[in-house]
């Protein structure tokens, strides 16, 4: 049997970190990069590997 690959169409309408309700922006930016559904702030938060490698290794 073939597995067919699946999309995600839908996600959460709260933060998975504090439990706010997500704005529209904020849930098209999860369904967009199917990361974790985060508001704003909580995704700010996040910093992408390449620049923590950056400061580690300063």
């Amino acid at each position: 049997m073939d597995l067919e690959e699946q999309t995600l169409e839908k996600t959460g309408d709260r933060c998975e970190v504090c439990g706010a309700k997500l704005t529209d922006a904020e849930l098209q930016v999860a369904l967009e990069t199917g990361g974790a559904a985060l508001c704003s702030v909580h995704a700010a938060d996040l910093v992408p590997a390449d620049e923590i490698d950056a400061v580690e290794a300063d």
